[in-house]
Parts: C-alpha cells; structure tokens; sequence
C-alpha cells in the first residue's frame, strides 16, 4: 500500500512542477504569467504597490516579446477595456515604432494601449495567438499612470522565468483491492488460508498403511 500512496505521490508533485508559473516581483506588484497551448494569461496584483509606483491608478499599456512568430492574437481585459493592438515596441510614451525582426514572416511582438486600467489584485489579461509563439518565457513591459495620465515609476521590462507547459495532474486509478483496503473494508495483502487440503499427501497414506499392517499382526497374534 506504502509503494502505491509514493506514486500516487510523485505524480501530484509533478504535476504541481508542471503547473508552475513564471512570477516577477517588483515595487510591490506581482506579474504572473502561465499558458498552455497558444493560449497566454498574466495576472497582475497591484493592490500593495509601493516604491516608483505608489503614485499610480491605472496601467495604460503593456508589451510582449521574445514569443517566437505568430500570425495573430487577440486578448481579453479586465472590464473588456478597448485596447488597441499594434506590433511595435513600449516605450517610455507608450507603443511605437519597432525594428522588424530579421527573417521573420510574421509577428514577433505586441504592443497594447487604451483607456486606464485601474490597479487592484487578480488583473487578468488573456492572450489568444494563432500560428507557433513561444511563451515560456515571455518579455512583459508594463507602462504605469498616475489620474491625471503621467507616467509614474519605471517602465517594467523584464523576462518572465521559463515555464513548462501546464500538463493536467495524472488519475490514479488503483486495482479493486487496493482500493478496498485503503477504505479500511480489505487487507492489502493477500489472506492466507488454513484450510487443510481434501486430498491426502503421500506421507499420511505411508502411515495410514502402516497402522493397518500393525493392526493385522496383532489379531492373528491373538487368534
């Protein structure tokens, strides 16, 4: 049962490892970022800011590269804010103008913008790409505003962490009697039985004969 619950186990710890996300701390805000397949999502928990971006309300534009090529992508916003999509670069004024990647026949980096984001904890943007992105690693940029639209702090530029692919946990499925017996309802191992054998073995036949020839001496003695 022991060998059985360390696999059981072992898997689970893999799968957490497998389920790990790449995190960025800074100034009192945590970006996180996972993904599986093409799809990417980064959270981003503001409500604790402190340093450069104390001052800041909002974030008013964001930026992603280092993804390999894509053909397209499409994202989700809290609040469903209209953001706009460019493929250029985050700057300190927000998206412009960035040089095209040598070699490459489609998009390697995304800029998006638009109306303030109100900083608060579990700010969740989701990425959609078609075509073959790489993102397990991605570079996020993260443009930072105070009320009145001015830049507060520095402009985030920083590589995520390498991630693995989310991979679901494994099923463990243990045989019937296993799992009866780690409900209490079976022992593990199998039940030996007592029960003696209805067929004779050679050695009780041996003594049984004996007993007879002795038997037969010991009346014709008497007769």
């Amino acid at each position: 049962m022991r060998p059985l619950l360390l696999l059981a186990s072992g898997f689970l710890f893999l799968a957490a490892q497998n389920a790990s996300a790449g995190v960025i701390k800074q100034d009192g805000v945590v970006f996180t970022s996972t993904y599986t397949g093409n799809v990417l999502t980064l959270e981003i928990d503001a409500a604790n800011r402190s340093g450069g971006w104390l001052g800041a309300s909002a974030i008013d534009a964001l930026s992603l590269k280092t993804i390999g090529s894509f053909s397209g992508v499409s994202m989700s916003t809290p609040g469903a804010a209209p953001w706009a999509l460019s493929s250029s670069e985050l700057f300190a004024k927000g998206c412009g103008a960035a040089k095209a990647s040598a070699g490459s026949t489609g998009m390697t980096r995304l800029c998006y913008t638009g109306p303030g984001i109100a900083l608060a904890d579990n700010m969740v943007f989701t990425f959609t790409f078609t075509g073959t992105p790489v993102l397990s690693a991605p570079h996020l940029k993260v443009h930072f505003i105070d009320a009145k639209g001015n830049k507060v702090g520095s402009l985030l530029s920083l590589d995520f962490p390498a991630t693995p692919e989310l991979i679901p946990a494994p099923v463990l499925t243990l045989p019937v009697k296993e799992t009866a017996a780690a409900n209490g309802t079976l022992p593990a191992s199998p039940v030996l039985s007592n029960t003696a054998s209805n067929v004779p073995e050679p050695q009780s036949l041996a003594l049984l004969a004996a007993g007879f020839a002795m038997l037969g001496l010991t009346r014709r003695r008497n007769s």
